[in-house]
């Protein structure tokens, strides 16, 4: 390669002076001139090696700028130059300050100095070209050029002479053009297209650097990089839209290249490695490279041929630049040989004989535009590289669906082709005209005008036909010997190696002779040219090309319609954008927001074919018609186009798809055609097989004909899915004006036709099992294989039920869903559902087929298992064999319908207590519900939270139907369902209402806005078409659904907030509660008022409601009451109801009207008789907070209630039970617990003000409760002979009680000033100690009641626990001065010194059996053993709980201490070691406050704050699995109940999510949400509360693990 050679036979003097100075790197040539070892290295260019001579001039005229002094020259020494300069590597000088990012974009280009610049690039063996920059180069260009150049100032008489090296590859060299596209990147976020460009080109210009291979190539990129750049830096703001479009396109495409240049070049490789692994890579780099060049000629350039010079001109849009650029390269190619004067070939009778063809080339106008500038970018790129790579493919074929816009790509790939000098002619078949859809005037029409563009060609193609007689009449010609004698031969004679050439032929499908098509592709595909002569064709894929070209393997090919759906997009939006600016109305109309957002609907219609988009531009432009309107109505998401242009392409396809066909053939196709018109997703050709009961052959010959329209997988790939390619086309065929047509699809027929194929699928394929799960201890997603089903039975268990639902139900299909449901073959569809992980199909098809039988005993089949899926979706969606283990035993256990479902044996026995209950299910929520809606069909509720989400839940299990909605900014304080359960309406302090869909919790419009305050309430009309709102604004506000707009003025009346709204029944009137106190009536089609306001209320109106008959109005307040009043008069009709204590933010009528219920801020619900206004029901208590919203079921039997303790509540709202006798545990939190001394009874004390006595071994209330406390029960104890039972109460006073009447057996002991935590009887039972927050320990006599000592006062705080020793002697206390003491029963005074170790308070205290130890909890989470005669510490502390201990005692053994704490947990303890003894019992769910062991040491009794008492297994070493069997006298083994609970601690665990698990994480059994707080399990074999208890026998459960299928 030879160095680059200065013009001048001196070193240059600007350089460094001496050698030795020069980087270690460089070397010098003999004239001086720097050699970079880089440079020197050979490149490679098309597989050769090429030299490269470069001489470049720069000449800098002295010019006065326009700045008030000249512009400095050039510094003439070295020393001169700026003290920041600096030498790169190559040793050419850079100037930080030269490579400075320039201005901002936009901003004004400072005063410039007028240069001329002249590339001249020489090489011998192939010419890159010369770049020509003239006329005016900003100082920033001028300083680029020179930071990458050798320069030189040695004086001439005239001007300045410096020589430099232009941009090359070597490291570094091309960092001021990177700097530049930097720049671009980080300021131009106002023009994203321009920035992605020069991001995209700036990552490839990196990667090509590191690349380091065919040089050449890329020098040529990188001048036209250079000059874009160029470009780009200088850009402004407000460009022309074509510009825009055009660095969009260009942008799209280097983004695309980019990836996959990075693809093949591993950034992780070193620079060596790169160069050694090249090879593998290189030409598909190298192509890449060429594609890249290309695209930005294509955006940015006007490539023009002269001279043998190709020149790129920038396109007219880009004005702003003050220099004009040209990059002139030199060209090789047929156009070297044309002669300078092209004589016009005068052979006229030689070349008649070749056909009249006219009008059939690539620039006849009539065949419409070309590509839109910036559309297409990336494929006419790579259809470019392919023209001019000498080893690609002679023939390429660019197949298209109708519509996709291949006539647009190949009219502009010829015109590429064209302005390069590369397209030797071209034809454009049309069936419009009868010369142009003639297969045999194609060669000859292509020779003639070959002959009259290349005169060389036609002296050669002459002397053929003159010569053969063969060639005497050339378009009747076989169409081999017309390519051989017409093309190939005289091109032979005529055209070089070197010289690539083109043909193009267009739309080839459009030829009438199928037959004839055939031959001409066999005639070129069989031959290839020695030269590089080509074909590039485009067509429909029909049958007779595809044929063709699949026995090939000589072409290259691509399908228009396989490019990225969202590229053609991007173009198909850039051509609406384009086309219609041409529109003037339109355009005028919308020009200061161009363009506007109808365009993206519009392109959203068209889906990715051009011609839908082609016609409707012309749609909109027809004369005839309104353009602007047509436009705008178009532009309408909802609008149905009918286009006539693509209507007369399918009707033709269709037309010649049914052309002499057999009946049985033809009705196959229709089979097909209706199956993909109605099918709910595409399917494969093998779903189409079976489903029709036929094989793939039949279904491929079927759709053969119809490729054009319908994507059809290749041959081989039956599993891949058969598709249309654009709706317009199942528009057509379901169209009631072609019903006639053999074609015809009558919907309903289809649907049926798909349902009974989707039936006779899974009758033949369901069966146990079919899920293929083999393990019950994993899930779906973690079995040994994966799970999954044949394609066509995926199909019909999720698609049967859609077609059936499409129109009536008619009675053979009733028959079929009858016979499907009464078997197991549903249990069998659920399997398979769990597998395709779309459970949730079955509840939502199953409820819909039951809404159009909802009169009929099969309805309600249907809705009943419908409920069943919905209900139990998690255990059968997360592992398919717990359909059958965990979710049919917990149905059955609730004794539900279909129990004729229910008969598998070997699995779980549910067994509930048969406890009634006002609180049916507690649903937590993160956040706070402040309003509560049910569904129509109540099978769903919704939920306005205060984080601003709208929440969906689903009421048989209370988990979530959906992801929240989110969209609010504030808090959503109303929300309602439509009345036909589609849609919900949110009202949010955010001053918006919204509407969402129910069934996906989507948008379903754009925000309602106008209150300028807060939204408090919102409501449906009846009829579903309004939507009414009440504000802080003062103000209602109806709405329209449809739209969103309003539907009236705003209704003013109210002076405040108004906080609630409803409509009437029939939807005639809305009623309003006002902060003002009042309620107004106002007339719902007016807006008017209907009454005069109704006042009564002392304070702000909450709530309001109509009666279901609409005579009445209910109103609830902040003044506790609730009021019914006279809808037709505004009168009062009954008294107020008065018996909430705190404000009333919520009132409901019942679907009957017979009861009202209430949520009120004291934290309870009231349910009222409408009548009489008297309470129905003792007030539902379980909130813990204010209850913001309540609401009935549609069927009145529940009612919902959400609070701000952050639950939604479900409540049983019958009435036929007293209040008091459906509650059997206590209503508040247990604080203590103790066993009786035979063991058969438990006694508790709660915050509920009560004690309760419980039978030990069922868990029922032995007494009636015992009330006399007027607060608290802190704590509980039987006396010795359990004929007593005393309390200590947060009303300061001990209380005795009779324990087989519950009566009193004392008067109240009285004597503390503060509640009492602790009582304890001696264990002579003769007298009673006590503890208190007073700080002292009493001694009272248990037989009178009276103080037996004076006061202990020594502790200095609260005294938590007080205990006997076992002789009676001693008693030991805990206090909050953190401290245990030890105490002479009969004296009171201190027997030992304090006992400290604690850092905390001590919560409990407890003797050993024996008397010698003292075991103490405290809240600094330990335990502590103390020596009861030193008072030392016995051990060391236990500190397993991660909270407070609240309780400790002592096994009647003395061998174990059992501990309660703040983290909810129970843990047992060995007394000699002080080492856990057990897991902790896990299962309450708040703090455990006090603990106990049985008189015989196998269970403990735990008390908590979640309102329950447990019973606990306090033994070890049971087995973990194997059922526990016993021996019969026959020596036979017989199983013994086994429960669930019976399986140790440690064992297993229940998740948040409702999973019983071993510690292995084998599934056990899935547990409904409102079972989990009530399982006995992990040792708790009783639970006494308030709520469902639950125990699982598993004595006949051996159907679990491998063997689940038993």
């Amino acid at each position: 390669m030879q160095a680059v050679q200065p013009t001048s036979s001196e070193a240059p003097p600007s350089l460094l002076a001496q050698n030795e100075a020069l980087p270690s790197s460089s070397t010098s040539d003999e004239d001086g001139a720097l050699q970079d070892p880089h440079l020197l290295a050979p490149s490679a260019h098309l597989g050769r090696e090429v030299e490269l001579q470069v001489t470049t001039h720069i000449e800098l005229p002295t010019v006065q700028s326009t700045f008030s002094k000249a512009t400095p020259s050039l510094p003439a020494q070295n020393e001169a130059l700026p003290s920041s300069s600096t030498s790169d590597e190559d040793g050419a000088l850079q100037d930080p300050h030269l490579l400075a990012p320039s201005a901002h974009l936009g901003r004004e280009v400072e005063p410039q100095v007028t240069t001329q610049v002249t590339t001249h690039i020489e090489r011998p063996t192939q010419d890159l070209g010369t770049a020509d920059l003239e006329g005016v180069l900003t100082d920033k260009s001028a300083s680029l050029a020179a930071t990458t150049s050798q320069v030189t100032n040695k004086p001439r008489p005239d001007t300045p002479h410096v020589e430099y090296q232009p941009p090359r590859l070597a490291s570094k060299i091309y960092e001021g053009v990177k700097t530049t596209l930097r720049k671009i990147v980080e300021v131009s976020d106002v023009f994203p297209p321009l920035k992605s460009t020069a991001a995209g080109l700036l990552v490839i210009c990196d990667t090509i650097d590191a690349y380091g291979q065919n040089k050449e190539e890329f020098d040529g990129l990188l001048k036209r990089v250079e000059v874009l750049s160029q470009i780009m830096d200088s850009c402004p703001p407000n460009v022309s839209q074509e510009v825009k479009d055009r660095f969009d396109g260009l942008s799209r495409t280097l983004e695309e290249k980019r990836k996959t240049l990075q693809g093949k070049l591993d950034s992780t490789r070193s620079r060596v490695e790169r160069v050694v692994l090249a090879p593998q890579d290189k030409q598909e780099v190298f192509k890449l490279t060429q594609e890249i060049r290309f695209a930005i000629e294509i955006a940015m350039f006007d490539v023009i041929i002269e001279n043998s010079a190709q020149t790129l001109k920038i396109v007219s849009g880009v004005d702003w630049l003050t220099e004009r650029i040209n990059i002139i390269e030199g060209h090789t190619g047929a156009m070297h040989n044309i002669e300078v004067a092209v004589q016009v070939l005068k052979r006229s009778n030689t070349f008649e004989k070749l056909g009249g063809v006219e009008d059939a080339e690539f620039s006849n106008p009539k065949l419409g535009p070309g590509c839109i500038p910036g559309s297409r970018v990336s494929l006419l790129a790579m259809l470019l590289v392919w023209a001019m790579d000498p080893s690609s493919t002679h023939l390429f074929w660019l197949s298209g669906l109708a519509g996709t816009g291949k006539t647009a790509v190949s009219k502009t790939f010829c015109s590429q082709l064209n302005n390069r000098g590369l397209l030797g002619a071209s034809f454009f078949c049309t069936l419009k005209e009868s010369n142009q859809r003639d297969v045999y005037l194609i060669i000859p029409t292509l020779a003639r005008i070959l002959a009259e563009e290349r005169p060389k060609f036609g002296d050669a193609l002459e002397k053929v036909l003159e010569s053969d007689k063969a060639c005497r009449n050339p378009t009747k010609m076989e169409l081999k010997d017309q390519y051989l004698k017409l093309i190939l031969q005289p091109a032979e004679q005529t055209f070089s190696a070197g010289e690539p050439l083109v043909l193009g032929v267009d739309a080839l499908d459009e030829c009438e002779d199928k037959d004839a098509v055939r031959l001409f592709l066999a005639a070129i595909l069989s031959h290839k040219p020695a030269i590089p002569l080509k074909f590039f064709l485009t067509s429909r894929p029909e049958i007779s090309l595809r044929e063709s070209f699949e026995s090939s393997t000589h072409h290259g090919w691509l399908r228009l319609h396989d490019i990225e759906a969202d590229v053609v997009k991007a173009d198909i939006l850039l051509y609406l954008n384009v086309r219609l600016k041409t529109i003037s109305r339109v355009f005028k109309y919308y020009q200061a927001n161009w363009p506007p957002p109808e365009i993206q609907t519009i392109a959203d219609l068209t889906g990715t074919l051009f011609i839908i988009a082609a016609t409707m531009v012309t749609y909109i432009e027809t004369y005839s018609g309104n353009c602007l309107k047509r436009f705008q109505d178009l532009g309408k998401s909802s609008t149905k186009v009918q286009i006539s242009g693509i209507e007369a392409l399918y009707t033709r396809i269709l037309e010649e798809a049914f052309t002499d066909l057999e009946q049985e053939e033809a009705d196959m196709i229709r089979s097909c055609l209706s199956f993909l018109v109605v099918a709910k997703r595409p399917m494969s050709v093998n779903d189409y097989a079976r489903l029709l009961r036929t094989d793939t052959l039949a279904i491929r010959e079927a759709f053969k004909s119809l490729h054009s329209v319908v994507q059809v997988p290749d041959e081989g790939s039956d599993d891949e899915l058969i598709s249309i390619f654009h709706a317009s086309f199942v528009d057509y065929l379901t169209s009631e004006k072609h019903h006639s047509k053999s074609w015809a699809v009558d919907r309903c027929t289809a649907h049926h036709a798909m349902a009974d194929a989707c039936f006779a699928i899974m009758d033949s394929m369901l069966c146990f099992g079919i899920s293929g799960a083999q393990s019950s201890y994993l899930s779906n997603d973690s079995q040994p294989m994966p799970l999954q089903l044949a394609s066509e039975l995926a199909y019909a268990c999720t698609a049967w039920g859609d077609h059936v639902v499409f129109k009536e139900v008619t009675k053979p299909m009733q028959e079929k869903i009858q016979n499907f449901i009464e078997t197991k073959k549903v249990l069998y569809w659920l399997e398979a559902l769990s597998v395709l992980k779309d459970v949730k199909y079955a509840h939502n098809i199953l409820w819909q087929i039951s809404e159009k039988l909802r009169s009929t005993k099969l309805g309600s089949m249907l809705d009943n298992i419908g409920d069943f899926v919905q209900s139990f979706a998690t255990p059968i969606s997360h592992s398919t064999p717990h359909l059958y283990l965990s979710a049919l035993p917990f149905y059955a256990a609730a004794k539900q319908p279909l129990q004729e479902l229910l008969g598998f044996l070997s699995v779980p026995v549910i067994q509930h207590n048969s406890i009634q209950r006002q609180e049916i299910m507690v649903v937590p929520t993160q956040h706070r519900p402040l309003c509560v809606a049910f569904s129509p069909d109540g099978k769903y509720f919704v939920s306005g939270m205060d984080n601003g989400h709208v929440q969906l839940w689903k009421s048989q299990t209370g988990q979530p139907a959906l992801e929240p909605m989110t969209g609010h900014s504030n808090r959503v304080w109303s929300v309602a369902f439509s009345p036909d359960g589609k849609h919900i309406v949110s009202g949010s302090w955010d001053n918006t209402i919204r509407l969402w869909d129910a069934q996906t919790g989507q948008p379903a419009l754009e925000p309602m806005t106008g209150h300028s305050e807060r939204v408090w309430s919102v409501a449906f009309s009846p009829d579903g078409k309004h939507i009414v709102s009440g504000s802080l604004d003062n103000t209602i506000r109806l709405w329209d659904v449809q739209t969103g707009q309003s539907a009236l003025q705003p209704m003013a009346g109210h002076s405040k907030s108004v906080w609630s709204i409803a409509f009437s029944p029939d939807g005639k009137h809305i009623v309003s509660g006002s902060l003002d106190n009042t309620i107004r009536l106002w007339d719902a089609q007016t807006g008017q008022p209907a009454l005069e306001p109704m006042t009564g209320h002392s304070s702000g109106v909450r709530s309001v409601v109509f009666s279901p008959d609409g005579k009445h109005i209910v109103s609830g307040s902040w003044d506790k009451t609730i009021r019914l009043w006279d809808a037709e008069t505004g009168l009062p009709a009954l008294e107020p109801m008065t018996e909430h204590s705190s404000g009333v933010r919520s009132v409901a009528f019942s679907p009957d009207g017979k009861h009202i219920v209430s949520g009120s801020e004291d934290n309870t619900i009231r349910l009222w008789d409408a009548q009489t206004g008297q309470p129905a029901l003792e007030p539902m208590t379980g909130h813990s907070s204010r209850v913001w919203s309540v609401a009935f079921s549609p069927d009145g039997k529940h009612i919902i209630s959400g609070s701000s303790d952050d639950t939604i509540r479900l409540w049983d709202a019958q009435t036929g039970q007293p209040a008091l006798e459906s509650m059997t545990g206590h209503s508040n939190s247990v604080w203590s617990v103790a066993f009786s001394p035979d063991g058969k009874y438990i006694v508790s004390g709660s915050e509920d003000n009560t004690i309760r006595l419980w039978d030990a071994q069922t868990g029922q209330p032995a007494l009636e409760p015992i009330a006399g406390h007027s607060n608290g029960v802190w704590s509980v104890a039987f006396s010795l002979d359990g004929k007593h039972i005393v309390s200590g109460s947060s009303d300061n006073t001990i209380r005795l009680w009779n324990a087989q009447t519950g009566q009193p057996a004392l008067e109240p002991m009285t004597g503390h000033s503060s509640r009492v935590w602790s009582v304890a009887f001696s264990p002579d039972g003769k007298y009673i100690v006590s503890g208190s927050w007073d700080k002292t320990i009493r001694l009272w006599d248990a037989q009178t009641g009276q103080p037996a000592l004076e006061p202990v006062t020594e502790h200095s705080n609260n005294v938590w626990s007080v205990a006997f020793s076992p002789d009676g002697k001693h008693i030991v206390s805990g206090s909050e001065d953190k401290t245990t003491r030890l105490w002479d029963a009969q004296t009171g005074q201190p027997v030992l010194e304090p006992m400290t170790g604690h850092s905390n308070s001590v919560w409990s205290v407890a003797f050993s059996p024996d008397g010698k130890y003292i075991v103490s909890g405290s809240e600094d989470n330990t335990i502590r053993l103390w020596d009861a005669e030193t008072g030392q510490p016995a051990l060391e502390p236990m500190t397993e709980h991660s909270s407070g201990v609240r309780s400790v005692a002592f096994s009647p053994d003395g061998k174990h201490i059992v501990s309660g704490s703040d983290d909810n947990t129970i843990r047992l303890w060995d007394a000699q070691t002080g080492q856990p003894a057990l897991e902790p019992m896990t299962g309450h769910s708040n703090s455990v406050w006090s603990v106990a062991f049985s008189p015989d040491g196998k269970h403990i009794v735990s008390g908590s704050l979640d309102n329950t008492i447990r019973l606990w297994d306090a033994h070890t070493g049971q087995p973990a699995l194997e059922p526990m069997t016993r021996h019969s006298n026959h020596g036979q083994s017989v199983a013994e109940t086994l429960f669930l609970h019976d399986y140790p601690t440690q064992k297993i665990m229940l998740n948040n999510d409702g999973w019983l698990h071993t510690s292995a994480g084998d599934l056990l059994l899935w547990v409904p949400p409102h079972c989990k707080g009530g399982l006995c399990y992990a040792g708790c074999c009783l639970i006494i509360g308030n709520f469902l208890t639950t125990r699982v026998n598993l004595t006949h459960a051996i159907a679990h693990g491998c063997g689940w299928l038993k």
